[in-house]
């Protein structure tokens, strides 16, 4: 496995011969030894041993994904694919899982290599072309239709492919799929294979049982030096891997690596005795901050360089990868396909609302995070998975905490992340007392994490500020040394100049790019002497503009801490310190003689747990809120019973009281003469009278609610007679006409052009359900019943014989005849394939220009709002470039009234008013944009009452990521007391959005209003837009988040499901067709 060549535990030194080679020994007096080891280095080398583990588990998992599943990782660039087309693999259940399997191997892997080769083996061997070819897209396309093609050819002839694929000496890897056992056997099959001198053999057992064949392919692995893959379909898991099982290997032995550590800790190594020593209490031993004098330490010795992990980052950072987020262990994600909101409605015939209460009584009732309250139905299997998880990941992040605390330079810097950096150490006559702290701590950080950074440079300040080079140097070792003897003939001076020695660091560099400061690490012990504003407002707009990060480490005395109270020491120093790095785009770190008081990277750490703790206290809520129904359900069940009852009672009894005894058959005197009665009121409302004055009530005005029923009751004409012994005959004259039930498939007609209006819309001409193309509807019928059922006339159980004579299809579950003919499913095929087609070019329309990022605007009258507020700058100038395109590709061209409104901590307006989107006005618009700076906040709710006044009729298009200034609660509400005097239309485009809740603010705000949310989706690349274009490609879309482009994308993907069912119906039909000719 190429990944594993350079990630292994040997690569990453975290073997145990490496972990041995931390430690010094000395001799004891009964001629053993004993081993010493630093507190430091043994956790972080433990810190790196798990970090290491959980790669591999991300491996692992990235291993049972897609193509990767069923095949493994494919190496080679000339490759040679030989597919088993057996009857037993390329059977009517095998076959299409075959075909959709090699299919994703050829989008997700074969695409990637240089030269392929396509070769199915049976009883004979068929290949694609006659030689390997150069890989391409034509060729890509030519694979796929292979692959559509295969069918069943008999046995499994696996030699007279080798022979045939062994005539191409060029390539490099044989990728053979094997199902069944081949027709030789083991030992011929391998010897061939080692006379031969194959290329490196990648075996896969195909949801394969055969035990032969199970050994054919792992003895074809070791004997060409390549790889196996057992992949069973039946249970759709990895059975065993080369791959997967090299990872497993690494990983028990980095556990083994860690139970010596564990035992090191206890004082004993494999009989050897073991001491583990802190090297800050070390290196700190016996010197106290009273002590003006020089002490003789250990820091006078030469530097002891190690190298650290160069890929350093901040726990911020870290926790994009490792948090909660990360790992999708948000409760409310676990929740929400099993939350339910409670529904309200207006019932007309009780005239008002009426709320659900069955899930009120079933479910548990949980609060949401938005403050809202859903009924929430408790799985408790997957909670108690959900918690353990959890667990897991607290624990991780408590190592995490216990790394940065107990670790060497970590806990006086933090982690050093940046490449080139700049470390400006407080030397003023106030530190005279922390003089060799301060030159223990630089070189603390020499020796642990310069090292492996691109370049460096120190400088200190007083009143004057020096620097070791004019310009930043390679952390050679040379260079390190050189710098350690420059610091300790640095001595202390009056005065703080903290914003010249800023000045001096963050100035533009004459040297270029490759020189230029990334990371600046302040250590000092209290506030400069000048105004603490113009500092901090320096140091923002200069490393906001020359992006660089700004660390402030505080070191100050434990007793000052402590007797200081908050308002004189804690106010001025930390806060304004922490703000300052704040400022600078960096962390805030303090430290005293005891230990870090506060922390940037710990506090989000801590956060995290504190994230986790309330998921678990919710999860132990929604348990015993559970127990607490099912423990009162009798008593629940049985006041229902009580209440529930004698509604229902009273009601069966007016029913059985209104029952009639039957009529009987024959006629009475009484029931003739009430007949000739009822004859002889018929012929007088028939009759007609002469006089014009004569009323007439018209029978139209008088219908009766049940007038369409005896409407359908006249479609059924019947003559009644009297017979000869005085009964009553009837004979029917008129049927109904029974409904067809049959559908024809009409030639749909589609726009050639788009039209401007929303997917939605859209949808409701051109949608599935709109064009009648609902394959299911369709296929609405009976339900086919096969079980025998009891005839009492010929006493015996009879099966249905219509079955053998019609298809059987699989509908949701349910078996149904299928009436439709396979010239209908031909033209149901061309139709919806010339749908595909449109659908196809609407998706296409709207992720080019700027449609891609803004969606369409279909409004008249638009004003924009665009958020520039200060965590909007990463995006900021590609927003020009997209604001640019979208006044000259819509609002120009079709002749929108506009304006533009920019918010962060203020609202400001580019016009008074709505203009024209006239030629001069567009070029001042862009010249506008191009203006604008991100700073400060983001006033997202006056910004939104602003553009509400502008017009009645207005449609706003908020760009933003969704963070403001007041909470959303408020805004959603605002704006609804808002609509209530006008109509305004809400569009949000959501742009940099990180957070889940920001990005739900978004959609619900736009869904409020009557408007739709939008999302660029994350790949809108030439290739797409080119693979969209190719009318005999698959369609692969791309993640969409925004209303227009998600549903579209839903209807493409249930177009796609009713083509691929279509198919399979229309073989069932030909098949059976074919079976009765026969």
């Amino acid at each position: 496995m190429k990944w594993l060549e350079s990630s292994s535990l040997e690569r990453c030194g975290l073997t145990l011969s490496h972990l041995l080679s931390l430690c010094t020994t000395t001799h004891m007096p009964d001629g053993g030894y004993q081993m010493h080891f630093s507190a430091e280095s043994l956790a972080d080398f433990e810190e790196q041993l798990y970090m290491t583990i959980e790669m591999y588990h991300d491996q692992i998992k990235c291993l049972t994904q897609g193509s990767k599943k069923v095949f493994g990782v494919v190496n080679g660039s000339r490759l040679g694919v030989l597919v088993d087309t057996s009857d037993l693999n390329c059977s009517e259940q095998r076959l299409p899982d075959l075909q959709q399997h090699l299919l994703m191997l050829i989008e997700e892997q074969l695409h990637l290599k240089k030269q392929l080769h396509m070769l199915s083996y049976s009883t004979e061997v068929s290949s694609l072309w006659n030689q390997p070819v150069d890989n391409c897209p034509l060729r890509l396309r030519e694979s796929r239709a292979w692959v559509l093609q295969l069918q069943a050819g008999g046995g499994c002839d696996l030699l007279q492919a080798l022979e045939k694929v062994m005539m191409h000496s060029q390539l490099d890897t044989l990728l053979i799929i094997l199902a069944t056992r081949p027709h030789q056997t083991v030992d011929v099959v391998c010897d061939y294979i080692a006379r031969s001198r194959t290329p490196s053999v990648h075996a896969v057992a195909y949801n394969c049982s055969s035990p032969d064949a199970i050994e054919t392919v792992k003895r074809m692995a070791a004997v060409s030096g390549g790889k196996y893959h057992l992949f069973s379909d039946e249970l759709g898991v990895i059975d065993s891997s080369t791959d997967v099982e090299m990872l497993w290997k690494e990983i028990k032995a980095a556990r083994d690596i860690l139970t010596h550590i564990h035992s090191m800790h206890q004082g004993r190594f494999q009989g050897t005795p073991v001491t583990v020593q802190s090297e800050i209490l070390m290196g700190l031993n016996g010197l106290t901050l009273s002590d003006s004098s020089p002490v003789p330490c250990s820091v006078s010795a030469p530097l002891y360089i190690q190298l650290t992990d160069p890929k350093a980052i901040s726990s911020r950072e870290w926790l994009n990868v490792h948090g909660l987020k990360a790992q999708k262990l948000d409760l409310y994600q676990l929740l929400a396909s099993n939350a339910y909101s409670p529904q309200k409605t207006f019932v007309p015939i009780l005239g008002k609302t009426v709320s659900s209460r069955v899930h009120e009584r079933v479910m548990v009732q949980f609060e949401w995070w938005d403050g809202t309250v859903k009924n929430v139905h408790v799985d408790l299997p997957s909670l108690q998975k959900y918690q353990k998880k959890l667990s897991t990941a607290v624990r991780l992040f408590e190592r995490r905490v216990y790394h940065l605390n107990r670790t060497g330079s970590l806990q006086i810097w933090g982690t050093v992340c940046e490449q080139r950096v700049q470390v400006v150490l407080d030397m003023s006559g106030m530190n005279v007392h922390y003089q060799l702290h301060i030159q223990h701590a630089l070189r603390l950080l020499l020796q642990e994490q310069l090292a492996d950074k691109h370049s460096f440079n120190v400088t200190v300040f007083g009143s004057d500020v020096t620097s070791w080079q004019e310009k930043m140097v390679p952390p050679t070792h040379e260079n390190l040394q050189a710098v350690w003897q420059w610091i300790q003939g640095m001595e202390c001076a009056v005065g703080r100049d903290t914003l010249t020695a800023l000045r001096h660091v963050l100035r533009e560099e004459p040297y270029g790019e490759f020189t230029k400061t990334q990371g600046v690490y302040l250590l000092t012990s209290g506030m400069p002497d000048q105004d603490m504003v113009a500092v901090a407002g320096y140091v923002s707009e200069r490393c906001r503009t020359a992006n660089i990060n700004l660390h402030v480490c505080l070191f100050t005395r434990e007793e000052k801490t402590l007797r200081c109270p908050p308002s004189s020491y804690s106010t001025r120093t930390d806060t304004a310190l922490r703000a300052l790095a704040h400022a600078g785009n960096g962390r805030f770190l303090w430290l005293t003689e005891t230990g870090i008081v506060e922390s940037d990277d710990i506090n989000v750490l801590i956060e995290e747990m504190e994230t986790a703790a309330n998921y678990c206290q919710k999860c132990s809520e929604l348990v015993d809120c559970l127990m607490q129904k099912s423990s009162s359900r009798g008593s629940g069940k049985s006041r229902f019973q009580e209440t529930s009852t004698p509604s229902i009672k009273p009601q069966i009894s007016s029913r059985s009281a209104k029952l009639s005894p039957p009529r009987p058959t024959k006629l009475s005197v009484a029931r003739l003469e009430n007949r000739q009665k009822i004859r002889s009121a018929q012929n007088t409302l028939t009759w007609r009278p002469s006089s014009s004055d004569f009323f007439m009530v018209d029978s139209s005005t008088t219908r009766t609610p049940s007038s369409s029923a005896n409407r359908r009751r006249s479609k059924v004409s019947q003559s009644v007679f009297y017979m000869e012994d005085g009964n009553l005959g009837v004979v029917f004259k008129k049927y109904p006409k029974p409904k067809s039930v049959r559908k024809s498939i009409a030639a749909i007609k589609l726009p050639k052009h788009e039209e401007l209006c929303s997917t939605k819309q859209w949808l409701k001409r051109f949608g599935i359900k709109n064009l009648k193309l609902d394959l299911q509807k369709m296929l609405s019928g009976p339900e086919c019943s096969h079980p025998d059922k009891l005839v009492p006339s010929v006493q015996k159980r009879v099966s249905a014989k219509y079955c053998a004579i019609f298809p059987t299809v699989q509908i949701n579950g349910i078996v149904k005849h299928l009436h439709l003919t396979p010239a209908e499913l031909k033209q149901y095929l061309s139709e919806t394939e010339k749908l595909m087609q449109r659908y196809t070019q609407r998706m296409k329309w709207l992720l080019t220009g700027s449609r891609c990022m803004f969606g369409a605007v279909l409004e008249k009258t638009v004003c924009v709002l665009l958020d520039v507020s200060g965590s909007m700058a990463s995006c900021l100038p590609e927003l020009q470039k997209g604001l640019a395109l979208l006044i000259w590709d819509q609002l120009h061209a079709n002749s929108v009234m506009f304006n533009m409104v920019v918010f962060s901590g203020e609202v400001r307006l580019w016009q008074a008013g709505l203009v024209q989107s006239t030629k001069d006005l567009c070029t001042d618009a862009v010249q506008w944009l191009h203006q604008l700076t991100t700073h400060g906040g983001s006033c997202t709710l006056q910004a939104l009452q602003t553009g509400c006044g502008l017009d009645d009729a207005v449609g706003l298009y908020l760009i933003s990521d969704g963070t403001s200034d007041s909470s959303h609660s408020l805004i959603l509400r605002e704006i609804d007391t808002l609509r209530q005097e006008k109509n305004v239309t809400i569009h949000t485009i959501a742009v940099n959005t990180r957070d889940r809740a920001c990005c739900e603010f978004l959609k619900c705000l736009a869904h409020r209003t009557g408007g739709r949310f939008h999302q660029a989706p994350d790949n809108t690349d030439a290739d797409l837009l080119k693979h969209l274009s190719d009318l005999h490609s698959a369609v692969f879309l791309p993640k969409c988040e925004g209303d227009d482009l998600r549903r579209l994308a839903e209807e493409i993907e249930k177009l796609t499901f009713f083509q691929k069912q279509a198919k399979t119906f229309r073989e069932t039909s030909l098949a059976c067709r074919n079976l009765e000719d026969s």
